[in-house]
């Protein structure tokens, strides 16, 4: 009886313990090529033109940005917390790039600042492929066939902590990994179960013994 009602004692501790999640945020970000027809090559100059406009998104994970004066830093985006479609999406004209393009996709600061993304992909286009890359505040495409050669396309990302928009709380829909609070409250429910099981068997032993 004792045991039980310790055990239920620390059910109840454990139920009260609050639960330790992330600050996921969802913001928004933009891009642009640069002018001058210099800056995309065919065959590409169509459907891509000079100063055209990108938008895209991505969620991260606000105890995990740097400080002030910790210089250039990247921080993994968040992908075990939110879907991949979620954690990073950028449209690219007709393209678009999500976290299962490159899982490996970072955002990087400066100072504390946003400073824009690593992410690298490659996409198909007339039969040829192409890498697009987003490089702290830099956007290129190169030739997969020439990766060290001259951009077809030389663009930016917008960075500044004012250059990310419409930054909202984002829950994620898919996080179905328990909280270790969760794990702890199930591992004594079980211990409890056990025990009362194990309790009603002696009973019954006692009970056929000496009936």
């Amino acid at each position: 009886m004792i045991k039980r009602s310790f055990a239920a004692a620390l059910l109840l501790a454990v139920v009260s313990l609050p639960a330790q999640a992330a600050t996921l945020v969802k913001t928004n970000f933009s891009a642009a090529i640069f002018g001058g027809n210099a800056n995309v090559r065919n065959p590409l100059l169509d459907p891509f033109f000079p100063n055209d406009t990108f938008t895209g998104s991505f969620v991260f994970d606000a105890d995990l940005v740097p400080g002030a004066g910790s210089g250039f830093a990247n921080v993994v985006l968040v992908a075990m917390a939110s879907p991949a479609s979620d954690a990073f999406v950028f449209n690219f004209g007709d393209f678009l790039f999500t976290l299962a393009d490159d899982p490996a996709a970072m955002v990087q600061y400066n100072n504390g600042n946003f400073n824009g993304l690593v992410f690298n992909s490659t996409f198909t286009f007339e039969g040829q492929n192409y890498l697009f890359s987003l490089s702290g505040g830099t956007l290129k495409v190169v030739s997969e066939a020439e990766p060290f050669g001259q951009p077809y396309i030389n663009g930016y990302v917008n960075i500044g902590n004012q250059a990310l928009t419409g930054s909202t709380p984002y829950a994620p829909v898919n996080n179905a990994v328990p909280e270790p609070a969760a794990w702890a409250m199930m591992l004594v429910g079980f211990g409890l179960i056990g025990g009362t099981m194990r309790s009603a068997k002696r009973r019954s032993k006692l009970a056929v013994s000496f009936g």
